[in-house]
């Protein structure tokens, strides 16, 4: 079809794509101001096409009618026929208006006609009806065609236009964009921000979901305390709650608060501090290096011992190390000289000389316990100061190797010997140092009967001597008590001890008395009838040498000088 301002000189033709509709919306059809004007102009057509269609009479089948003439040739001769022929079907004339018969009677209504179930009406109704729609039809042509007549004026303006021209905006870039600077042309920005700036950093930063997700890793809360102020960072003014939190900016200000906080906190502190344990000693360097040594007291004298002076004498001492406490060194009774005073170890040998065997019990020394046990330093602890911290104590009772042997040197005549006897050694929970006694061996909780004191094996270990007896010499050859010779014949010409024993007459006779041997003043000859008679063959030589004082090594009131070793005994705290 050729446009109709094709020729019309000298205006310019414009798309009526470019045009819009502003007249009112058009709900019957579909049009809503702001439309392009092709948009207008194919509706309102279409709808006339289709009410053009509607009534074009050839349309309609009136073959029923077997027409013998020209039927109807237009949509208002089609009513007038239609209705011609509903009067003579209904038999109404205008002789029988009158008749109360049709068209004043029931008829069927088309589909659009029906209202509700409603699907008859009266006859001269349904004509009313029909004719008023088209009616109403006719005036709905013909407001289409006033607007289709504005629309066709506009579009001819529209098309008598000028083309429009468009140019792209300009502006001043403040920044640098990509490698663009000063006036840029909007496109030519979007091109390089969204290719040089955009998709970079794009790439570096990760998805949206990946900062979310970033965001999201937080591991401190509202409740969680701050390490400058020790509150709640709940009260921190910058920073952001819990309830509030939800952006990655939000996580960037909480970030900076929890740094600020760790800043102010060590800025001018040192990184940690530390504080020492019972057992570990921990340093730190000026450059903030830690190590850690574990406690060491060094040696430490034992309490109760200050009757110790002699320098060669190895001091009873403790030493802590970490949670283990060890001990050594030599733990002398102190030994009262009768007066009610101690004996001072001076040297190394300041009680061999004395004669005293009772331990002293004054200030510092020890204490003689019902149970046959000394405890030192007067029944307390022997612990010393700084080895035990405030609270603390030894876990439970613990015991050198037992038993442990005990010895007393001492001289007499100008010779020396020595006293044995056999102890338990323990340290208490409580700190105190004791000695239980051969004695407490024997009588320990547990037995049954009659106690029979002195009766246990270990007596072949513990001294017990009276003064003025002859001190034995067990490495004499006579002294052999486990493969003694044979017994020599009696001999009227050799000398004899006492204690010898001999055969004669198929027996054995033990002397009681010294035989010297013949010579210028020979003893009396004493034959062995005048010996005693020997029982058993056990014999243990005598040296000339008495013992200088009494003593039971056994009995706890008879250790005064005696020593003992606890190089060995260890507990725990």
């Amino acid at each position: 079809m050729k446009p109709l301002n094709l020729d019309n000189k000298p205006c310019s033709p414009i798309s009526s794509n470019c045009v819009v509709w502003q007249g009112p919306d058009i709900p019957c059809i579909k049009l809503c101001t702001g439309d392009t004007v092709s948009d207008v102009v194919s509706a309102m057509a279409t709808e006339l096409c289709t009410i053009l269609d509607t009534l074009k009479v050839s349309n309609y089948d009136l073959t029923c009618f077997n027409l013998q003439a020209c039927g109807p040739e237009d949509f208002q001769a089609l009513i007038q026929f239609l209705i011609e022929k509903i009067c003579e079907l209904e038999g109404v004339t205008p002789e029988t208006k009158d008749i109360p018969t049709c068209p004043d009677c029931v008829v069927s209504v088309a589909e659009c006609f029906v209202t509700g179930t409603q699907t008859t009406m009266q006859l001269v109704d349904y004509v009313q009806l029909i004719g008023e729609r088209i009616c109403s039809i006719i005036t709905e042509i013909s407001l289409i065609q006033a607007q289709i007549t504005d629309i066709l004026i506009r579009v001819t303006a529209l098309e008598n236009a000028p083309v429009p021209t468009f140019t792209l905006p300009t502006f001043t870039l403040t920044c640098t964009i990509g490698s663009l600077t000063g006036d840029q042309a909007i496109d030519t920005v979007l091109i390089e921000f969204i290719n040089n700036v955009w998709c970079p950093f794009y790439a570096e930063t990760g998805t949206t979901a990946e900062l979310d997700a970033a965001g999201k890793q937080k591991c401190l809360g509202d409740a969680d305390v701050q390490l400058n102020t020790g509150t709640a960072f709940s009260t921190n003014p910058n920073w952001i709650l819990d309830a509030n939190y939800d952006t990655l900016a939000d996580a960037i200000n909480n970030i900076w608060v929890v740094l600020c906080d760790v800043w102010n906190y060590t800025n001018g502190n040192p990184i940690i501090t530390v504080t020492d344990t019972p057992t570990i000693d921990l340093n730190l360097s000026p450059t903030n290096v830690l190590t850690a040594d574990i406690t060491d007291t060094g040696w430490v004298d034992l309490e109760g011992f200050t009757f110790i002076t002699a320098a060669g004498l190895r001091k009873p001492a403790c030493r802590r190390i970490g949670n283990v406490i060890h001990f050594r060194g030599q733990v002398y009774i102190p030994l009262d000289n009768g007066s009610g005073s101690v004996v001072p170890l001076a040297s190394v040998s300041s009680y061999n000389g004395e004669t005293g065997v009772t331990p002293f019990q004054g200030a510092g020394g020890v204490t003689l316990t019902p149970a046959d046990q000394i405890t030192f330093n007067n029944n307390n602890s022997v612990i010393p100061t700084g080895i035990l911290n405030l609270g603390e104590s030894i876990d439970e009772t613990y015991f050198l190797d037992s038993p442990t042997l005990m010895e007393r040197p001492f001289v007499t005549a100008g010779s020396s010997s020595r006293l044995f006897g056999l102890a338990r050694i323990l340290i208490k929970d409580d700190g105190k140092l004791i000695l239980a006694t051969n004695n407490s061996f024997e009588v320990a909780p547990g037995h049954s009967g009659a106690i029979l004191s002195g009766s246990s094996s270990t007596r072949f270990l513990t001294s017990n001597v009276t003064i003025g007896e002859l001190i034995p010499n067990f490495t004499a050859t006579k002294s052999n008590i486990t493969s003694f010779p044979v017994n020599p014949t009696w001999s009227s010409s050799a000398a004899y001890n006492v204690g010898d024993i001999v055969s004669y007459s198929g027996a054995l006779y033990q002397s009681y008395i010294n035989i010297a041997a013949p010579g210028p003043n020979p003893a009396p000859n004493v034959t062995p009838t005048a010996w005693t008679p020997y029982v058993d063959d056990v014999r243990v030589d005598v040296t000339t040498v008495t013992y200088p004082f009494t003593c039971n090594a056994g009995d706890r009131s008879q250790l005064g000088g005696f020593y003992f070793i606890i190089d060995g005994l260890t507990c725990f705290v």
